[in-house]
């Protein structure tokens, strides 16, 4: 019977994909992302036969999305119970509720179980739900089912990247297709068990033909200091071979110059570090060891030179710094200085620790969490991993203490994870485990892995993510998720975006946050970084743009935090003393651009009409015209909502402290924040925040001193070298560059200090108002007593049910049921005073 069923399936499959290929029809924008006509398959020559058999042996997993039902009844339910003013506020659904209202029909799971089936070479696992189902098999039986090609990638493959790409769009017969929202397959990645950091970029000092040092153009610069590589050259225009010790350019062999003399010998190096607006400090180092490093190196046409280097402190934070050198001879001659051109500029700045991030925003450091129920989780892709050992170094190093208990003083690890490739290629994960941890001291934690590479989005695996998030027990669930990820939305498949933006609707409903960094490219995207005509339009990014999740944007430490700070005339010049916060930029040292702007998928969300509407009228920093050159959609959903210091962390990496900055900084940093007041909810047993956007923008508006609002700086930079001409600038209120700014945490948590009368002491009489119109539709002429025979799981359970509305303005109901059979209270949703079709599962009775 297997047999004739999975001949049956392919002949259906190859008459479908036969009549597509010899047909003009338009390929179905589901399976298009899979054609990637920039790859081809490697010959023969340029893989070894065993490194071919083993890409062969590599598993896919696929991961099938089975439409839903009752989507539009749930996000008006996921807009209720997260809604601080609404009366269902914080009565979330639990997983299998949402399960039995959203589930697929019976009829699609049967016919893409079916469909999977006919490969014997496979292994297939539905979601509880029956909405995602994943399938994992070798290379060539993926190809086969699915009627495409995966492309093995020429030449080595990097570290965390795969060798697959799917050469031609999946081909599906059309009932399988008719039950599906899409399908995404993720490749495996490559990672050696031994991974090497990545060498710096290399940087050929000239060997001849030079009066003044050259400095490296990379400046390297800190907490009020700066740093700088340089050569020196001889009197005869040639690079300098020679020690400190031995005396530099004491040589007199090697350049063939009869007229080589002792007064030719460098003595000292005349520096001036040159600092914005008005400042100058010049020091005079001697050619010494003890105050200059030295190595060799090899300069152009691979002449022997030796490399010095030198740092200068007792320097100014936060302003544009460039350096200038020039040699002083012992015969009293100098070389010219150094062209001030030649090396871009840099911005010294404070390290962030957890000490910093603690006195910026009040956080109680080392105050443990005690709540069992109080989970958060960081979720890690495209080969992410951490070193416990590098946690525990990281906790000693910054004073913070780790606790017993599973997932406290090390995460409990969901997925892969190695060790050795954290310590070299993990930034990343390190980052995200090293400060949520530390501020969210005690907390269990989550590491959750998704190996692997989406190949339609050539991104991170999501739906496989979510489908593990879906399927974890609500007792288990982490309420918090942070994640650190952000790609170009433009590219990606609609029903990808949107399929995901469904799910993360879904944990809204159950009460999960979701906080995603907002990019590092400001406002046009990673194009951006190394090509300018990505300037020609804004780039959102996903899955921040998503209007169920809270998108993290980037600041950084400055003085001149107030427009005033930059205020001059002919009698007064002012000049700011106490560090505030701006919009993180990549131009001004913070080594990213924090990422905002507005979707061009998803429309704006009822909760930020009114905010985002003033920031559109705002004269702080005026909009460009959407209808002008510059494209950008202002209906669309605007991000980011929130921000926090996104620069100059200082993450432990194996043997070494390492400064990295990102979004992806600031995203672990306000999940920690969302757990610690998640706590004092779950020590009087009330709902956690859940979904924090609608309490985030009403609480903004009712309480603007809950957050530090951010008035200085734009998004016109990448996180590379390109700035834009156009972007979004910061203003007061909300704006598209760091939201609302960053939480002011002790005023945030009394504001939401659970008590008895919070809601009308948060947002005024206007709650009160909406909850005694709701107290009086319950009791009064909406309420509704009768019986109803309704099928679950296949029992038919007579059940007495009462209809409550909510509210007199409203048709949305629920229908509280007493079953005879168990005495346990069950749901069942109704819309418009029908009843939804749906499967509770009978366990929950």
């Amino acid at each position: 019977m297997a047999a004739v069923q999975s001949l049956m399936w392919s002949l259906l499959l190859l008459a479908r994909c036969s009549s597509l290929a010899e047909s003009t029809e338009a390929i179905d924008a589901r399976w298009a992302a899979f054609s990637q006509p920039g790859w081809r398959a490697a010959t023969n020559d340029e893989v070894e036969e065993e490194e071919s058999r083993k890409t062969s042996e590599r598993p896919i997993v696929v991961i099938l999305a089975l439409k839903q039902r009752n989507l539009e009844f749930l996000e008006q339910r996921a807009r209720r119970v997260t809604d601080p003013v609404d009366s269902l506020y914080g009565q979330y659904y639990t997983r299998d509720e949402v399960n039995s209202i959203a589930g697929p029909e019976e009829e699609h799971i049967r016919v893409v179980k079916e469909f999977l089936e006919t490969s014997p070479g496979g292994v297939s696992q539905f979601s509880r739900g029956g909405d995602l189902a994943s399938f994992t098999c070798k290379v060539k039986c993926v190809e086969e089912l699915f009627n495409t090609t995966l492309v093995a990638q020429r030449g080595i493959t990097k570290p965390g990247d795969s060798p697959f790409r799917a050469g031609t769009p999946i081909c599906l017969p059309d009932k399988v297709a008719e039950a599906l929202d899409g399908v995404s397959l993720n490749a495996p990645l490559f990672m050696p068990a031994r991974p090497k950091q990545a060498l710096r970029e290399k940087f050929e000092f000239p060997a001849v033909g030079r009066n003044a040092p050259r400095i490296h153009p990379r400046l390297i610069s800190g907490d009020q200091f700066v740093s700088l590589r340089f050569v020196a050259y001889c009197q005869d225009g040639r690079a300098n071979q020679d020690t400190l010790a031995a005396g530099v350019c004491s040589s007199r062999g090697g350049y063939g110059s009869k007229n080589w003399k002792h007064g030719g010998l460098i003595v000292s190096f005349e520096i001036v570090v040159i600092q914005q607006p008005a400042m100058q400090k010049v020091m005079e180092i001697p050619a010494s060891s003890d105050v200059l490093g030295q190595s060799k190196g090899l300069c152009a046409e691979g002449v022997a030179c030796m490399e010095f280097n030198a740092t200068i402190g007792a320097i100014q934070n936060y302003a544009e710094t460039s350096v200038r050198i020039r040699a002083h001879f012992a015969d009293g001659t100098v070389s010219s200085f150094s062209p001030a051109s030649e090396v871009p500029p840099t911005w010294p700045l404070p390290y962030t620790t957890p000490q910093l991030l603690a006195t910026a925003y009040g956080i109680p450091i080392n105050h443990p969490i005690r709540s069992s129920r109080n989970i958060i989780a960081v979720a890690e892709f495209l080969g992410q991993y951490y070193n416990p050992a590098d946690l525990e170094t990281f906790f000693r190093l910054m004073g913070v203490r780790s606790w017993e208990g599973e997932g406290r003083t090390q995460p409990q690890v969901i997925g892969n994870n190695k060790p050795e490739a954290g310590s070299v290629l993990g930034g990343e994960a390190q980052l995200d485990l090293q400060y949520m941890m530390a501020l969210a001291p005690n907390v269990t934690t989550v590491f959750w892995s998704v190996p692997g590479i989406e190949l339609g989005t050539t991104q991170e695996p999501f739906l496989d993510w979510l489908m593990q998030v879906s399927d974890s027990e609500d007792e288990r669930t982490p309420l918090v998720h942070s994640v650190s990820y952000a790609d170009d939305e433009r590219p990606m498949p609609m029903w990808f975006k949107t399929r995901v933006n469904q799910e993360f609707m879904k944990f809204a409903l159950r009460g999960i946050s979701i906080l995603v960094a907002s990019g590092d490219d400001g406002v046009s995207g990673s194009g951006a970084r190394t090509n300018r005509q990505a300037c020609s339009s804004a780039m959102p990014m996903f899955p921040a743009s998503s209007p169920w999740v809270t998108a993290v944007g980037g600041t950084m430490l400055a003085k001149a935090a107030s427009p005033v700070c930059q205020y001059t005339s002919t009698s007064v010049v002012v000049s700011c003393h106490v560090d505030g916060e701006v919009s993180c930029d990549s131009s001004k040292g913070g080594g990213i651009t924090s990422g905002g702007g507005f979707s061009e998928d998803f429309a704006r969300p009822w909760y930020q009409e009114e905010a985002v509407e003033e920031y559109l009228q705002q004269n702080d920093n005026p909009l460009p015209s959407p209808q002008g050159n510059w494209t950008y959609n202002p209906k669309g959903r605007a991000y980011p909502d929130l921000s926090g210091v996104a620069s100059n962390y200082l993450v432990w990496m194996g043997d070494h402290l390492q400064p990295t900055s990102g979004t992806s900084a600031s995203t672990p940093l306000l999940a920690a924040v969302v757990a610690l007041l998640n706590e004092d909810r779950l020590s009087r047993n009330l709902p956690v925040l859940g979904f924090l956007n609608p309490l985030l923008y009403r609480l903004a508006s009712g309480h603007p001193e809950a957050f530090n609002d951010v008035v200085m700086g734009n998004n016109k930079c990448s996180a590379g070298s390109i700035c834009c001409d156009t972007g979004f600038g910061a203003a007061r209120g909300w704006d598209a560059v760091t939201g609302w700014g960053s939480p002011n945490f002790k005023v945030m948590q009394q504001i939401l200090k659970p008590q008895e009368e919070m809601r009308p002491r948060l947002f005024g009489p206007s709650f009160t108002a909406l909850a005694e119109a709701a107290a009086v539709a319950e009791e009064g002429e909406h309420r509704l007593r009768h019986s109803h025979t309704y099928t679950v799981s296949g029992n038919s359970l007579l059940s007495n049910c009462l209809l409550v509305f909510c509210s007199a303005a409203t048709t949305l109901g629920m229908f509280v049921c007493w079953t005879k059979r168990r005495s346990r209270m069950i749901r069942q949703a109704v819309l418009d005073g029908h009843y939804l079709p749906s499967s509770l599962d009978v366990s929950l009775l």
